[in-house]
Order: structure tokens, then C-alpha cells, then sequence
């Protein structure tokens, strides 16, 4: 309601009013189910709320694209609440994984309905990422190590040791990727990133990098791009990339990232200043490094807390989640491949991952 209090401020004409009339019916369309099942046939997106640390209310929204509406995906489905901090969600062949951090758990669901087909206990673990590969799938987690995970059998199969609280996965070139954050050392973060022969599931070297390296993705070409985020004070954050092929860091963007996603040869990325409570959306394409567009989005939006990023591989369309004040339900922003705001709907408290269905 609050275009129509800006709307009464202003001296805008009949016209214009009418026309401000129209986009928010338009663009305010979600309807919100709490208790409506996933259909199988739906397509739509689903997003991880991770709600507030140590008050067990993360959960799992779906928005429907045909029907523009929302539905508490995980608690409809599996009539029990997801857990504490959820800190990943990806899909994988025919399964959605979500890793719930504080609880300790891997949730492995079924990708069309959400329904739960095992959950893997983890105590004492504090799992974080995941990340896939053929058979299996790789969780670092805080403690150090990093599991494999049968994705058929939905059996941990193996166990390594990486670094101080790895945050980060990612594979390529043959290689698992390990970011070892250090995160809960502060003010001594970790500033390397492991690296494992997938084959032989064993260490090949460590790669230093930026303090506090947390979230990685891969390009087509098989680099690694990594985002460190620094001390939050004197050690600014940092965008960083690794060749695949010799494992070694081989650039430092001149510009921070908070987060980013790639898709095709393009990666979106987004990097929110903590002091100036700022931010700024980039495009780069990754196939020679340079930014193509500074200021991805056209219009003027009312995104407070950018949380997370994700784009439709079907659409192009951009998608980026707002936490607001990180207490309340954060919203979700879509925008076409131009940047041109298209509408907004409602999910949970800090929406942290998107996946598309």
C-alpha cells in the first residue's frame, strides 16, 4: 500500500496515477498458500529462507510461475518444520538438496514436490555448501572436512580434511574446489583454497587467496571465480579468479562482490557495502574478463539487503532475493535479461538460495 500513500504525496496527474494504479496490480500479483502442496507438474522456482540464527524457522517457499502464487513448500509437503539456518540449496538429476546448518542436517528431497526422501544427521559437523559431480555429491562443512555423498544410495561413501571452516565448493577440470573461510576465527580468517583429485578423492595442493574466501562458481571454460570477503573493516572484500588448469590465482578484479551466479558466458554479480548500506549490480562476461555492464538494473526498485542472485536458464530472466532488515519476510525481484523490473513476490525470512524448478 505504500505506492498509494507516495501516490497521495505527489502532484501527479489523473493519468499518471491510473497508470501507477495499473503496475501495482500488475507487478504486486503473488498470492500466498502457506499450505499447498508442490504439483508435479508446476513450474516455478523455489527459495531457501534461511531465517534467524538459533530460531529453528528456515524453510522452503515455491512460487508458481503460471499461477503467481506462493506456497510453504517444505512444511506442506513434509508437515514438519526444515530446521535452523539453512545455509545451501541445488538441484541435482531428479533430487533437491538443502543444507540446514545450525540443525546439522542434509535434506535430500524429491525436486517436484519437496517431499523428503532421507535426512542425513551431521552433528558436530555444521555442514555449508554442496556441490556435484557424476555419482556423487560434495558438502564441506565447518568442522574441516568434506563428504562424498552417493546420490543414489544417499550414503556418505568418503570423508577428507580440508582447511579452517570451509564455505565453498566447486568442481571442474576434474577437481574439487574447497574455500577454507575461517570464518569462526575471527579476526584470524583463512586466506586458502584446497584443491582434490576427484578420481583418487585426495589432496593435491592448497591455493592461496583473498582473507575470508567463502562462495565459488565455474565458468564453461573451467575457471574458478571466488568471492573473499575480507575483515568487514580494514581488509577489503575481494573478486577473485583461478586457472583449473595450472591451480594457480591468476586475477584480482579491481571492483568487490558480495555474490554472484554465472550462467552461459555472462556472470551477475552484486555487492552490497555494509557501511553505506549500497549496492551495485554488474555484469561481466567471462569469456574476457571484463565488465559489459555496470548498472544492470534500469529501474527503480526498492531492494534493500540483496541476499542472493540466480538466473532462469530458460528465460534469462535475473532473480534477486532481498533479506530487508533480516528479521522480516524478504521479497524476491525479477527482472528480464535487460534489467527492466518485472514483478516481486514474497518469501521467508533471508531468502539465501534460489533453484529453479
Amino acid at each position: 500500500m505504500n505506492l498509494f500513500k507516495n501516490l497521495k504525496k505527489s502532484s501527479l496527474k489523473c493519468g499518471m496515477i491510473l497508470c501507477g494504479i495499473v503496475l501495482f496490480f500488475s507487478c504486486e500479483k503473488s498470492e500466498t498458500k502457506p499450505n499447498t502442496v508442490v504439483s508435479e507438474s508446476s513450474h516455478g522456482l523455489y527459495v531457501l529462507n534461511e531465517g534467524v540464527w538459533q530460531m529453528n524457522n528456515s524453510s522452503i517457499s515455491f512460487y508458481d510461475f503460471d499461477a503467481a502464487t506462493t506456497t510453504d513448500a517444505f512444511l506442506a509437503a513434509n508437515q514438519r518444520g526444515l530446521g535452523d539456518t539453512g545455509s545451501d540449496l541445488q538441484k541435482y538429476g531428479s533430487k533437491l538438496y538443502c543444507v540446514v546448518n545450525i540443525s546439522e542436517t542434509l535434506e535430500i528431497m524429491d525436486l517436484q514436490t519437496a517431499k523428503s526422501l532421507k535426512q542425513i544427521s551431521l552433528s558436530g559437523k555444521q555442514p555449508r555448501k554442496i556441490t556435484f559431480d557424476g555419482a556423487f555429491a560434495y558438502l564441506c562443512c565447518y568442522d574441516g572436512s568434506v563428504l562424498k555423498i552417493d546420490t543414489s544410495t544417499m550414503a556418505i561413501v568418503n570423508t577428507v580434511q580440508a582447511g579452517s571452516n570451509p564455505d565453498g565448493v566447486c568442481v571442474a577440470n576434474g577437481k574439487l574446489y574447497v574455500s577454507n573461510s575461517g570464518g569462526l576465527n575471527f579476526p584470524n580468517y583463512g586466506n586458502s583454497v584446497s584443491v582434490f583429485d576427484l578420481a583418487t578423492f585426495s589432496h593435491i595442493k592448497d591455493i592461496s587467496v583473498g582473507l575470508n574466501p567463502t562462495r565459488m562458481a565455474h565458468d564453461a571454460q573451467g575457471d574458478i571465480y571466488i568471492v573473499c570477503n575480507g575483515n568487514y573493516g580494514s581488509v577489503p572484500a575481494q573478486f577473485q579468479r583461478i586457472d583449473s588448469q595450472t591451480d594457480e590465482l591468476v586475477e584480482t578484479f579491481p571492483f568487490p562482490v558480495s555474490n554472484f551466479t554465472i550462467s552461459g558466458t555472462f556472470a551477475y554479480l552484486y555487492y552490497y557495502d555494509f557501511s553505506t548500506q549500497k549496492y551495485s549490480v554488474k555484469v561481466m562476461d567471462v569469456s574476457s574478463e571484463t565488465i559489459v555492464n555496470e548498472n544492470f538494473i534500469v529501474d527503480e526498485v526498492s531492494i534493500l539487503t540483496p541476499y542472493a542472485i540466480a538466473v532462469n536458464p530458460a528465460t534469462g530472466d535475473v532473480f534477486i532475493a532481498d533479506a530487508s532488515q533480516y528479521t522480516t519476510n524478504g521479497d524476491i525481484f525479477c527482472f528480464d535479461a535487460a534489467g527492466h523490473f518485472k514483478y516481486k513476490f514474497e518469501a521467508g525470512i533471508n531468502p539465501t538460495a534460489i533453484v529453479f524448478k
